[in-house]
C-alpha cells in the first residue's frame, strides 16, 4: 500500500511538473542539438541539494546527468527513468523522457548506468528533469 501511495504521489508530481514545463516553454528546446551547461553525476547532484546548497543548479538549465537506473516506469503513458541518489536511498533524480526515446529505453534495465540530457526543473525531495533524452555524447576515457 505504501508503494502505491508513493507511486501515486510521484505521478502527481511529474504531472504537475509537466504542466509547468509546458507553460514555460522547455519543450521548444531541441534537446538533440542543445549543448548541456553542466555534466553531473546523479549522486553528486543529490548530495548538494541534501546539504541545502540550493544555488548549485538553477532551474531551466540543460544538464547532462549520469547515474545508475533505480527504476523505469510508464505512469500516465510517460516514460520516466529514476536514477539512484547515492547514500540517501530516499532521494533520486527523476527524468521524464521525450516520447521519441521509448525505443532506446528498452535497452536498459535497473542497475545499468545511463547518461541522460534534460532540462532541470527543480528539487523537492528529488531532482526533477523534463524533456530528457538518452545522451549520445562520446567520452574520451
Amino acid at each position: 500500500m505504501d508503494k502505491f501511495i508513493g507511486l501515486l504521489m510521484l505521478a502527481a508530481l511529474v504531472g504537475s511538473l509537466l504542466l509547468l514545463g509546458g507553460l514555460y516553454g522547455s519543450e521548444d528546446v531541441n534537446m538533440l542539438e542543445a549543448e548541456p551547461e553542466f555534466h553531473l553525476n546523479a549522486e553528486t547532484l543529490i548530495s548538494h541539494f541534501k546539504r541545502e546548497n540550493d544555488t548549485y543548479l538553477e532551474p531551466e538549465k540543460i544538464v547532462e546527468i549520469e547515474g545508475t537506473i533505480k527504476e523505469i516506469n510508464s505512469i500516465n503513458n510517460r516514460m520516466t527513468i529514476l536514477l539512484e541518489g547515492g547514500a540517501d536511498e530516499s532521494a533520486c533524480v527523476i527524468c521524464d523522457m521525450q516520447t521519441d526515446q521509448t525505443q532506446g529505453i528498452k535497452n536498459f534495465r535497473p542497475k545499468d548506468t545511463i547518461r541522460l540530457k534534460g532540462v532541470f526543473k527543480g528539487f523537492l525531495k528529488d531532482a526533477i528533469f523534463l524533456n530528457c533524452i538518452i545522451s549520445q555524447r562520446i567520452i574520451n576515457e
